[in-house]
């Protein structure tokens, strides 16, 4: 069922505000994906040592900067409009914490491994904001953080992009054919018409801190257009090819 979600504000870590897409009561996963953080931290708020194992993280920063250290050595900074992807695989323990002494923003999503590749060795890739393909046209602006030209590398098929209307402007999302995934609005709110599938003639508005969830099959097309008069609406979308093995969650730890 194609559906919009409000999000609620929580803590998590250490002091560190967090609205939280997934895991949740009203959304416990949306295969591929198992967690959408979006992430404010001031300092000392943060996240100190902890592990995770059998999935992958992409971690995009917003504003400030976001400073990574693990256990194996592997240590650095993510900077405002950079990514990192972390292959946990077989396990990491890491630390997340704020950079710099303002706000430190960021969206945090995790992709399932299959099970036949959670054993895999952990990996890394830290990518910085201007390495990332962008284009602007007609007051529509589009960053691909996964997907065609982006340098981050994925496990599963999938495509993750950061998208910025003007007043009035308008962006057309085609869903590749069994993907399902979501829209989640950072700032301002859009009007989403979707097309074929179950849910084609479907409008559906979506406000800051809500999110649209679109389940495989239920629409093939989704047009998207900025509501807020004088306003820049802002948002993510991202969608992936489902693994189909349901996740069985261990606290940080995903089997």
């Amino acid at each position: 069922m194609t559906e919009v979600l409000k999000l609620s504000p929580s803590t998590d870590g250490d002091g560190a505000s967090v609205t939280r897409l997934m895991p949740t009561r009203a959304l416990h996963f949306l295969d591929p994906f198992l967690l959408l953080d979006h992430f404010a931290v001031r300092p000392p708020a943060g996240f100190p040592p902890h592990p995770h194992r059998g999935f992958e993280i992409i971690t995009y920063m917003l504003e400030g900067a976001f400073r990574h250290e693990d256990d194996a050595g592997h240590a650095g900074v993510i900077p405002t409009g950079g990514a990192q992807r972390i292959t946990s695989g077989s396990g990491i323990w890491h630390s997340e914490m704020p950079a710099t002494d303002g706000v430190n923003e960021g969206l945090q999503l995790w992709i399932n491994l299959p099970r036949a590749e959670k054993g895999i060795a952990p990996g890394y890739q830290d990518v910085p904001s201007e390495a990332f393909p962008v284009r602007t046209e007609g007051g529509v602006t589009v960053k691909t953080i996964v997907g065609d030209g982006s340098p981050i590398e994925i496990k599963r098929p999938m495509r993750y992009e950061d998208i910025a209307l003007e007043d009035g402007k308008q962006y057309r999302w085609t869903i590749p054919a069994g993907d399902q995934g979501f829209l989640y609005m950072l700032d301002a709110s859009v009007r989403v018409e979707l097309f074929g599938g179950p849910s084609d003639g479907r409008v559906l508005d979506v406000d800051r801190g809500s999110a649209l969830i679109v389940r495989s099959g239920e629409a093939s097309e989704m047009e998207i257009v900025a509501l807020e008069p004088g306003k820049r609406a802002r948002f993510v979308i991202a969608f992936g090819t489902p693994i189909g093995e349901r996740p069985i969650f261990r606290g940080s730890y995903v089997d």
